[in-house]
């Protein structure tokens, strides 16, 4: 079997978990299956040479954990988005360009407003974010997540109509 080939099938599964995330209202059910979601994500970024998205699952697993239990002060919230960019630096597959940056770029539009109050304006976030990692995908022939990557964007956008339909309904 080529690499392509068991990078898109592991990315398989990690991506129906993705998709899932989308429907989930509460912010805290979304962190928890996301961890489980990076793992597998991740790794199957590492098979297929995507090396800083492989970094920016680790960590946002870690980020993940630490949002669920503490405070993100700006200082925590630095400390992740730090972490990430010394070592995406460090792994960098320059002949990438800025591509090789997105995990960088999503994580930290993620980190950065992981903590927002509102169920609505975290789907929204959420969507920002995944807007780098559709092209990074692409770019590593994780042509699955990529297809997946749109099929989050479209059930958290159902997920926000939820929310908003169930806010004027109150």
């Amino acid at each position: 079997m080529n690499v392509v080939l068991i990078g898109n099938i592991i990315s398989f599964i990690g991506c129906a978990m993705m998709v899932g995330v989308g429907l989930i209202k509460k912010k805290e059910h979304v962190i928890r299956v996301q961890c489980l979601q990076f793992t597998i994500q991740g790794v199957a970024n590492l098979v297929l040479g995507g090396v800083t998205g492989f970094i920016a699952n680790l960590i946002s697993i870690a980020r993940n954990l630490w949002f669920a239990r503490r405070e993100g002060t700006v200082k925590v919230k630095l400390f992740f988005i730090g972490l990430q960019a010394v070592l995406s630096l460090l792994f960098l597959d320059k002949s990438a360009g800025i591509i090789g940056w997105f995990p960088l770029f999503s994580a930290a539009v993620f980190t950065w407003f992981l903590d927002v109050k509102s169920d609505a304006a975290f789907k929204i976030v959420i969507l920002v974010a995944q807007v780098f990692w559709i092209v990074y995908d692409f770019y590593y022939s994780n042509y699955v997540s990529c297809a997946f990557d749109i099929f989050t964007m479209i059930s958290t956008t159902i997920g926000l109509y939820w929310i908003l339909k169930d806010r004027s309904a109150e």
